[in-house]
């Protein structure tokens, strides 16, 4: 956690589905406040509106264009429960995915023959539900638009078989991250058994990379596209899924905005059925990763806050970073993750309004 001096700020935005109406709803108030890190990070879907902040687009427009409360009358009289979950599901989400349909036939009718018995439920049951649609024109809009931002913008994939997380960074926090990284390895080595162990797998390893068109493919590859692309297999996965919010990377900022489309808390009653304890798995699985990396920063600043530790710390360039978490206010169900509803934006942009300018 260095710093260089002056005061600055930075995004943490995480994506899921749906509920990245509440970043871009962030996004679009910090557009109208004025409000420009010198640092950012984003998962998943919200690479795609980090990208159309940084193009200078109109995201409240964009959002209402492409939100399923707002295509037809007959989509806004429905409930925002299982039923348009899988609407949205059956029809694909606009220009994200399609349902893998014809793919699951292809599989079944052209491997039943020579899939033993007990490799059925491959066939059956894929793992390949959609298919990605977005084109590789997009990607490479993406790359080109993180590299040739002042600001210093990380985003993430993961490689399951590996388990390693893949950082993906831009030059403006290339040049910082390897700076902090040598400073570490020359102050606190790993010994030879730790690194082993890293490059194994048995310890948690990040890799950094830099930012390209085949990294933003990566870090926007859900699960549910299967593990195999153009007939080899897909090694690396939504970085999300890992690591939600990269919040560690980020410390050399005073202040963190972290606009949160799930809640730290559950709200309402506990859960009662199989889906809600599907949902409150979920919000523990994201929410596995921001404690700890929450924890790491607030162990640093009750050090600093510690007059026998403050001096020494300083002088190694430490500082006190404050955390303003924007969290969304209302519960959204296991069926919700796919449906991008415009109250959820509007409520974001309303709270975010109110914290960026404290």
């Amino acid at each position: 956690m260095t710093t260089n001096g002056q005061r600055n700020i930075a995004f943490s935005l995480g994506g899921i589905g749906g509920s990245n109406a509440h970043g871009a709803g962030f996004l679009h108030a910090a557009q109208k406040e004025g409000k420009t890190p010198t640092q950012l990070s984003c998962t998943s879907g919200m690479i795609y509106w980090t990208w159309r902040w940084l193009e200078g687009h109109d995201l409240e427009q964009e959002f209402k264009n492409s939100a399923d409360d707002t295509r037809s009358e007959i989509w806004r009289q429905l409930p925002p429960s299982m039923l348009r979950s899988w609407l949205a599901y059956l029809y694909g989400g606009e220009s994200v995915f399609r349902p893998a349909i014809p793919e699951y036939f292809t599989r079944l009718f052209s491997r039943w023959y020579r899939t033993p018995p007990e490799r059925w439920c491959d066939l059956w049951f894929p793992a390949q539900l959609l298919v990605p649609t977005r084109s590789e024109e997009i990607y490479r809009q993406i790359a080109e638009a993180f590299n040739a931002s002042d600001i210093a913008i990380f985003f993430n994939s993961f490689s399951p078989r590996l388990g390693t997380e893949h950082l993906h960074m831009n030059t403006a926090a290339w040049e910082a991250y390897r700076a902090v990284q040598q400073e570490r390895r020359e102050k606190r080595p790993d010994d030879t058994h730790t690194q082993e162990m890293r490059k194994s797998g048995d310890l948690p390893s990040v890799k950094a990379e830099k930012i390209t068109a085949e990294a933003v493919r990566d870090a926007l590859w859900l699960s549910l596209y299967g593990f195999e692309r153009d007939g080899k297999p897909q090694e690396r996965i939504d970085g999300a899924y890992a690591r939600q919010f990269i919040l560690s990377e980020l410390s050399a900022a005073h202040v963190i905005y972290i606009p949160r489309p799930q809640r730290y808390q559950w709200v309402g009653e506990l859960p009662e059925s199989f889906i809600e304890v599907q949902d409150l798995e979920t919000e523990l699985w994201f929410n596995g990763a921001y404690a700890q990396q929450l924890a790491r920063i607030e162990l640093v600043n009750r050090l600093l806050r510690n007059e026998r530790l403050k001096g020494a710390l300083e002088e190694q360039g430490f500082h006190e970073i404050e955390l303003v978490p924007i969290e969304i206010p209302v519960q959204r169900g296991f069926f919700n993750y796919f449906i991008e509803d415009t109250s959820v934006f509007y409520h974001a942009v309303e709270q975010s309004a109110l914290a960026l300018r404290d």
